[in-house]
């Protein structure tokens, strides 16, 4: 059956039947010790049949330029990775909040280019922006990051993503920099001062040894993180005080889900319940040495352990066979917001209806 799947994967776009190919890529992934070889084709297959947001839910996108993130800054820096929170956490009734992460580096043939004006260093700063009901940008300011650093060439804190803890914003990013450590990827988190415009207690903990950490993803209005949805064959978690970080394995994982990697945080999708909604990625290599980043949304079962219980079909946002990624998901009421990057050069928002996104998640096996 392997061999056939494997067959009609590889074939199917050239026959046009793009829906056997998409559904054989999908039966493939879903098997239990798959050969590494025929994972690795599987996922560059699939680039070649994965849908638009747009082929599956009503959407409507909005552009965050770089004029109203960064407004008088520097042509040659970006604006991308987005990740956005709903206002109503803070106890406003209408809005949304949103970190963009700007950096100096550009991606070229899928290689990091850095200005030589910087001596060779990637350098990032991020922009906390206020958005109107309808996603207008309101106001923006730069935020000020102050830590203990090292000459290691990587700078700032990368990929934040934004939860609200008892009213106030606490932000999680990726820290390579961070005195004592050795460039590794750790995760700090901060809360953001937005009078001050400013991260302030400033925090990064040694995890693992030599273990890269990167794109843990908060459990709205909790001070915990999904920590990832397969290691060691399970769903973990982290919970965070001010000395240690405490990883617990949950439920089992489905294999579908073995490359399942961070992006956006969780958030419950019924007052009371159980249930939480967060958009993940995957990676695939295009077949000419491009990575390529595709997104699922996914359904976690609280009661059960953290328990995987629905995944929708795998899409992009909007550029297929590229680099996107999603760093956040917001709700108010029916309404559903994702914030995402394109190409470390772009940030965006999609705007969805919950019981939409909700139609297309189906049971994990």
């Amino acid at each position: 059956m392997l061999h056939h799947l494997d067959a009609v994967a590889a074939h199917a776009y050239y026959t046009g039947d793009i829906a056997a190919g998409r559904r054989a890529c999908e039966r493939i992934l879903a098997m239990p010790d798959l050969p590494p070889a025929i994972e690795t084709r599987t996922r560059t297959n699939r680039t070649w049949y994965t849908q638009p947001l747009a082929d599956l839910v009503g959407t409507r996108f909005v552009q965050l330029h770089d004029d109203a993130v960064r407004p008088g800054g520097d042509a040659d820096w970006s604006s991308f990775n987005p990740s956005i929170v709903s206002a109503e956490w803070r106890g406003q009734p209408r809005g949304w909040i949103v970190n963009v992460r700007s950096s100096n580096y550009r991606i070229e043939s899928g290689r990091y280019v850095m200005p030589e004006v910087h001596d060779n260093m990637i350098l990032t700063t991020n922009y906390l922006v206020r958005l109107s009901d309808d996603l207008d940008v309101l106001a923006s300011s730069q935020l000020k990051a102050v830590y203990p650093g090292t000459p290691f060439p990587v700078h700032g804190l990368e990929d934040v993503r934004l939860n609200v803890v008892g009213g106030e914003l606490l932000a999680s990013a990726t820290v390579r920099d961070y005195l004592p450590f050795d460039g590794t990827c750790r995760i700090a988190t901060a809360f953001v001062d937005e009078q001050e415009a400013c991260f302030t207690a400033i925090r990064c903990r040694e995890t693992a040894d030599g273990v890269h950490e990167k794109n843990w993803m908060p459990i709205v209005g909790r001070r915990a993180w999904l920590y990832s949805c397969s290691i060691n064959g399970h769903v973990a978690t982290v919970m965070a005080d001010d000395d240690r970080w405490e990883v617990t394995a949950g439920a089992p994982s489905p294999p579908l889900a073995s490359k399942f990697r961070g992006g956006s945080q969780l958030v419950p999708i019924a007052d009371g319940g159980s249930s939480w909604l967060a958009i993940v990625h995957e990676v695939a290599d295009s077949g000419d040495g491009m990575r390529v980043y595709e997104h699922r949304f996914v359904l976690f079962d609280e009661s059960a352990g953290w328990r995987i219980s629905k995944v929708s079909p795998a899409f992009v946002f909007r550029e297929p066979r590229s680099i996107e990624f999603a760093a956040g998901i917001a709700r108010q009421g029916s309404r559903l917001v994702a914030s995402f990057g394109i190409r470390d050069r772009e940030a965006w928002l999609v705007e969805m209806e919950l019981p939409e996104v909700l139609r297309l998640l189906e049971p994990v096996a």
